[in-house]
Formats: C-alpha cells, structure tokens, sequence
C-alpha cells in the first residue's frame, strides 16, 4: 500500500511538471524539444560503500570506526537495534539506485552527501549519506519517503530565446 502511495505521488508530480500552460501567441511554432536531462552519476566507491553500510545496519552490524564521532555519540544500543529491526523488515537488498547529491547546512566543512534509493525484495527506503573529507561517514539517514529539504534541486533549464 506504500509503494502505490509513493508511486500515486510520482505520478501526481510528474503530472503537475506537465502540466505547465504554453505561453499562447498569435503564430504557432513547433514544441521546442527538451535536451534530455543526464541522470546522475554515482562514484562506484561510494556505491559500494552504501551496499555495505546498508546491509550491516540490516543485520544490526555497524562498523562504528568508519563513522565521525559525532554520529557515535548519538547511535545509542536502542537506536541500532530499532533501525536494523525496521530495514531487516524490507528483505534483502536487491539494488541500490543513485538519486544525486545532498547538502545540508549540518555537513561538517568539506562534507559530501549522497541520496540513494535502496530497493529490497519486500520494499524500499530512502538513504542518504554524508562522508567528511577524510572519507568517514559524518551523517546518516533512513526514511520511507523523500523529504524536498534534503533533495538538492538540479537547476533548471531556462527557455529557449525566441527567434
């Protein structure tokens, strides 16, 4: 019932980026067709890294040297066992798909973040993730849906000129 939910709102989304009006002139000219837009490109390290991180939360399993202490601090024996209980319920991980990068104002200076889609056999979850420049992980999150704060916007095309 959740991914029809998620997926009902894709839809009503990209229903609502089409549904943009036409500017109305006097003369007619041809559509101008959109330049495709480049899905982005994951660094396969980071990939792997994510795979990794993604299934240890699973298993309850966290590697707690790749992390800052600033996340070590607040990951409590009670918050490990209750997130790896919720992503265990998801089944195991079947891909782990590239969304793009995300900033946050509570990056640690240098910090990069990365939003993935973890796609398992009984579900789904959004994770994103932040490494500081010495490639340790200084932020992390799981959650069901996509919060439009935490999604950098790509920038938009502007309009053709006209003629």
């Amino acid at each position: 019932a959740g991914m029809m939910k998620l997926a009902r709102a894709f839809l009503l989304l990209a229903a609502l980026i089409v549904a943009i009006p036409a500017s109305s002139s006097a003369r007619t000219r041809p559509t101008p067709t959109p330049e495709p837009t480049a899905a982005p490109v994951a660094d396969p390290a980071v990939t792997r890294l994510v795979r990794q991180q993604f299934v240890l939360w699973q298993a309850g399993q966290v590697n707690k040297s790749l992390y800052d202490q600033q996340i070590l601090d607040k990951l409590t024996d009670d918050k490990l066992a209750q997130t790896s209980k919720a992503l265990a319920q998801l089944g195991p991980l079947t891909d782990a798909v590239y969304m793009g990068p995300w900033l946050s104002a509570d990056f640690p200076p240098g910090a990069k973040g990365y939003l993935y889609h973890m796609l398992c056999s009984d579900g789904a979850i959004y994770f994103w993730i932040a490494l500081d420049p010495q490639g340790k992980i200084a932020t992390i999150l799981f959650k069901n849906r996509l919060d439009i704060e935490n999604v950098t916007p790509s920038p938009a095309t502007p309009p053709p000129s006209p003629p």
